[in-house]
């Protein structure tokens, strides 16, 4: 018998879940056998979001992870849920360094975050699920063009350990996943810089960008049985950038 991940009968919750890596993260569960739910901020976003995949059917909801009013109505139509990824963030690259715009990246990825996981906990306790937190390349080094992103990227690895250690009594695993450079909407216009993108490609040890995909399957993992010894920990996906 082949070795296989099954997540059949688990609810799984993927926020920024309509494009990118959370698309890739929401198919992936889809294709181990999951309910999945995508977020979007935006009625745009949602109508962009192709629904039907060829391995189920996603179920789309309109969120806004700044906004309470928004977390509660999520919330308010899911009934049992196992598993929670918090995926959705923003960045505002060279514009950071300005207060208002680091406190609303701030507020959207690791504030988000909280807001996100601590709603969610009562349902997860319920199931003995798991939250999976997004993380970042750049938890582990310092954006000279972001520094907003990078302070919210370090305190996710930060608030996973936390998490999982004043959760576990409520039987809620908390871990994280930090990618490196991914080829997604959110890094196109670094790939659009010609030379930097050369000198990224180079750096990292297996010589090209990561797609989407290639982060689904740590989330898989963790999101599974396979993983229920593990927790507080993050799994970097970077292509071997960050050991050269």
């Amino acid at each position: 018998m082949a070795y296989t991940i099954d997540l059949t009968g688990k609810i799984a919750l993927v926020t920024g879940g309509a494009s990118g890596i959370g698309y890739a993260i929401a198919e992936a569960f889809l294709e181990a056998g999951a309910e999945v739910i995508v977020t979007a901020k935006t009625d745009t976003s949602l109508e962009k979001c192709n629904e039907k995949t060829k391995y189920g059917v996603l179920k789309k909801i309109k969120l806004d992870v700044t906004n309470d009013i928004s977390i509660e109505n999520l919330f308010s139509q899911i009934d049992d849920l196992h598993i929670l990824v918090n995926n959705a963030g923003i960045v505002k690259r060279g514009l950071e360094f300005r207060i208002e715009h680091f406190a609303d990246v701030i507020n959207t990825n690791l504030m988000g975050v909280m807001r996100m996981s601590h709603e969610a906990l009562p349902k997860l306790a319920l199931t003995h699920g798991n939250i999976i937190n997004i993380a970042s390349m750049w938890s582990f080094f310092g954006s000279p063009m972001s520094p907003g992103y990078t302070a919210s990227k370090t305190g996710i690895i930060g608030l996973t350990k936390s998490l999982s250690n004043a959760w576990y009594e409520h039987h809620v695993r908390v871990n994280a996943i930090a990618p490196g450079y991914i080829e997604t909407k959110l890094t196109k216009p670094l790939r659009d810089e010609k030379e930097e993108k050369e000198k990224i490609t180079e750096r990292t040890v297996m010589k090209k960008w990561g797609a989407p995909k290639d982060i689904a399957g740590a989330a898989v993992y963790l999101a599974s049985d396979k993983a229920n010894y593990t927790t507080g920990t993050t799994i970097t996906v970077d292509g071997g950038y960050s050991i050269t």
